[in-house]
Parts: C-alpha cells; sequence; structure tokens
C-alpha cells in the first residue's frame, strides 16, 4: 500500500522537491504506526525513497545510541536493597 501510495504522491510532486517529499511521506507513515521492518522493505523501489528510508532509519539508530541507559552504574545502587 505505501509503494502505491508513494507512486501516486511521487507523479503530482515537483522533481526538484521529491527528497523533501519523500522525506515527509516517510516521516507521514512512522506517525501512523509504520514500523523500521516495514520501511525497509520499501528499499529498492525508488531512488528518493530509498535515501528518505534510510536518514530515517540512520536517525532512528543514532537516538538509540544516545539514550543508551546501560551506563554500568547500576552496581553502585546494588547496596540500597
Amino acid at each position: 500500500m505505501l509503494i502505491d501510495m508513494w507512486s501516486l504522491v511521487k507523479a503530482y510532486s515537483n522533481v526538484k522537491e521529491r527528497d523533501i517529499v519523500a522525506s515527509k511521506f516517510i516521516d507521514i507513515a512512522l506517525d501512523h504506526g509504520t514500523t523500521d521492518e516495514e520501511l525497509k522493505e520499501l528499499i529498492g523501489i525508488d531512488d528518493e525513497l530509498d535515501d528518505a528510508v534510510r536518514e530515517i532509519l540512520e536517525d532512528n539508530a543514532d537516538e538509540e545510541d544516545e539514550y543508551d541507559y546501560g551506563d554500568g552504574h547500576s552496581e553502585e545502587y546494588s547496596d540500597y536493597d
């Protein structure tokens, strides 16, 4: 379904703005429950869409790394049990 929707949106998008439109399309898909795995399935369909998906997946990976709470300090608090 996402492929069909993207094809329609792409057909009515200005060629110079398709990278921006693709990014917004992916943002909307994520806002409506599309998973990272579903996004990965879109890779290989369209160049602009591929770039947008890869950018979002990289951003998501960076955010996960940024919020890594496994800081090794949990052992310090074990004496308070």
